[in-house]
């Protein structure tokens, strides 16, 4: 015969197999609908031999530095949505890749960013823009931001429109002629 103690573990044992069973034949598991979600991500396209440029470029950097600025300036123009060669032109035409280069306007630096734009627009001190780094991210959010200022018009029209503001801010700023 059975004692109390069994009667009782033999209950739950029982009640415990008829839940197991009673799930097993009638709970059916809910259908999840799963979507597949991919997240493109925009790779920064990198453009050639950077120890190759920077072995034909003559610059006041040392060939490793300027490598590895080219390196952070192709980066930066996929960041920022500007065209890497055409900050390598400005670079090459503002200080012919002297990163110490100060204009009679005042202008610092690889992008010749005036001191008052840099403070105005980003926070940033006229010694600061001597450094390559810091000199190119201000260039290139500033072109940036001339470049978004007009993002409706035709992509060769805003590139030419932003072309003349920055030659009518170094008119206003070398001389006394107003442009336009």
């Amino acid at each position: 015969m059975l004692n109390n103690r069994q009667h009782f573990l033999l209950g739950v044992m029982l009640t415990s197999l008829s839940v197991m069973l009673y799930k097993e034949f009638t709970y059916t598991l809910p259908i999840i609908k799963t979507e597949t979600i991919v997240h493109m991500v925009n790779d920064p396209i990198v453009r050639g031999n950077f120890e190759l440029e920077a072995n034909e470029i003559n610059s006041s950097l040392n060939k490793s530095k300027l490598k590895h600025l080219l390196i952070y300036t192709n980066a930066l123009c996929d960041e920022y949505g500007v065209d890497y060669e055409m900050v390598k032109a400005v670079i090459q035409t503002e200080s012919s890749w002297n990163h110490k280069a100060i204009s009679s306007s005042g202008a610092i630096g690889l992008m010749q960013v005036l001191p008052e734009t840099a403070m105005s627009e980003f926070n940033t001190r006229k010694n600061d823009l001597f450094d390559p780094y810091i000199n190119v991210t201000v260039g290139v959010k500033y072109l940036s931001h001339l470049n978004n200022h007009f993002d409706d018009m035709d992509p060769h029209l805003r590139l030419i429109v932003t072309a003349l503001l920055l030659l009518e801010n170094i008119v206003q700023h070398t001389s006394r002629i107003t442009f336009m």
